[in-house]
């Protein structure tokens, strides 16, 4: 009876303990930051988004000298239509066709911040302009919302940040530490023309920057799994960018006569073993980034979330349900080309893959060979790194800082008292450029997108509303003031 009666005491003391770390998370973890923020003329910011948008800066993987021409005529219409900025910012051009702005603080001990966009866009598929409902590259106003690609990703960056500089420089405002805005060329194809030249401009003059700002997080309204209320994203890190190439060898012959398997059969089973074997689950990113809203969940969930040093298993079942969530917590793969086979009647010599992984901070490209040599155990296929086709880790920053804790706050004082949650982005963006010149890189783009609005980014009938435009004017004007005068 008394070993009973322990037993017993244990448990009870153990879910006194699991109640206390959920009650924990039952609050919000912030207050309210309510701020007069500066009337912002939404109308001209939309026009002058809409004129960007029909200059035709599209950056392909393969680029004649002639396809740079819209470049010009951008940097010539930027410098036109915010003269103010071009007259009290230093304008540099990187490799032709990027752009450096310098605008020059009054305290030179204060490390600089920089601001970054890109210029290009991608293509538009002609075979999908009949289902636009505006002509993608006439920058058309209408039902309250500017069309066409650029104005979610990422014209309306640059176009943002130029009329919240010009209007701050005609009051007379004066950032304590200097402000770059890095704007490359061609970050839709790897950046490496543009933002990385950028960057090596900067640590070739010695320069340390505080804090850099790129496009990736957003608020999100219904995309946080079991949340409807919007939630605001910070990107932290990216995920790393890893293609390798499978290849199975084989015997040409007659097909009348096949061995059991041919060169596309090992090919097939190999991606079909590793589809069965993802990368182990390490959901420690996840759980960061839903104890940030945990107190919007339900008691459930928040005693999962508050205990999954017991409980993790659950969890990672829950997550593992939707595309989306799994891709937060391990590194995946998606076989996304094959080839293999000249004619119906002939076996194939080989066959080809490629499978695109994106990895979690700890893998790395090692590993990922590693992991498909132990699912596959097949001597028949060879597995290497297409290195033409692979991006480095990308550094994941610290949210224990004054310039995240600083970009939280003006998140909220923007739009609205809500929760902040630091995240891994499942995408590359030209902020991976900059970590020789910065320990802080964050993403965050300043627009409330629905579900529905992703899909339009690189897709059909891209758009943003006037004053969700006129919104993210605001944000720039509210943080260039707040890092430009805060001392971190």
């Amino acid at each position: 009876m008394a070993i009973l009666l322990i037993i017993v005491g244990i448990i009870l003391l153990l879910f006194l303990v699991m109640l206390f770390r959920t009650l924990q998370l039952g609050e919000p973890p912030y207050q309210n930051a309510n701020v007069e923020l500066p009337e912002v003329d939404a109308s001209r910011a939309a026009a002058h988004l809409a004129q960007a948008i029909s200059i035709k800066t599209i950056s392909k993987e393969e680029m004649e000298t002639g396809d740079y021409s819209p470049f010009r005529e951008y940097h010539q219409w930027l410098e036109k239509t915010y003269p103010t900025i071009h007259k009290n910012l230093k304008k540099e051009t990187i490799n032709q066709y990027s752009l450096l702005y310098h605008w020059k603080g009054s305290d030179p001990s204060l490390k600089p911040i920089l601001l970054a966009s890109h210029l290009d866009v991608v293509p538009v598929d002609e075979a999908t302009l009949p289902a636009w409902h505006a002509d993608p590259f006439k920058g058309e106003i209408k039902q309250g919302f500017i069309w066409g690609r650029g104005t979610l990703d990422m014209k309306n960056h640059t176009i943002g940040m130029f009329e919240a500089i010009e209007k701050m420089l005609a009051d007379g405002f004066q950032p304590k530490r200097d402000i770059y805005l890095g704007l490359g060329h061609d970050e839709e194809i790897s950046g490496k023309s543009g933002a990385k030249s950028i960057a090596a401009a900067l640590k070739g003059r010695g320069i340390k920057l505080a804090a850099v700002l790129d496009e990736g997080g957003m608020i999100s309204h219904g995309l946080v799994p079991g949340v409807e209320l919007p939630v605001g994203l910070i990107g932290v890190g990216e995920k790393e960018y890893v293609t390798v190439n499978l290849v199975a060898k084989g015997t040409p012959g007659h097909s009348s006569n096949p061995p059991r398997q041919t060169a596309i059969g090992v090919l097939a089973r190999a991606i079909a073993l590793m589809d069965d074997n993802p990368f182990p689950a390490r959901p420690d990113l996840a759980i960061a980034t839903l104890k940030n809203v945990a107190f919007l969940f339900p008691f459930a969930v928040r005693f999962v979330l508050a205990n999954t040093w017991l409980l993790k298993s659950l969890l990672v079942k829950q997550l593992e349900k939707t595309v989306q969530t799994n891709a937060l917590i391990r590194t995946t793969h998606a076989a996304t080309v094959i080839k293999g086979g000249i004619k119906d009647n002939i076996l194939p010599s080989e066959a080809r893959a490629k499978i695109n992984f994106r990895l979690l901070p700890g893998d790395s490209q090692a590993s990922v060979i590693e992991h498909i040599q132990k699912v596959v155990k097949d001597p028949r296929v060879e597995a290497e790194i297409d290195m033409a086709d692979a991006w480095g880790p990308s550094k994941v920053s610290t949210t224990d800082t004054a310039a995240y804790k600083t970009l939280e706050l003006v998140i909220r004082q923007v739009f609205g008292n809500m929760p902040v949650a630091p995240y891994l982005l499942m995408f590359a963006t030209d902020a991976r450029h900059y970590q020789d010149v910065s320990e802080q890189l964050y993403h965050f783009s300043p627009l409330v997108l629905e579900s529905a609005d992703i899909a339009r980014m690189h897709g059909i009938d891209e758009r943003i509303g006037v004053d969700a435009f006129g919104g993210m004017v605001k944000f720039y004007r509210r943080l260039i003031k707040v890092w430009g005068e805060a001392e971190f």
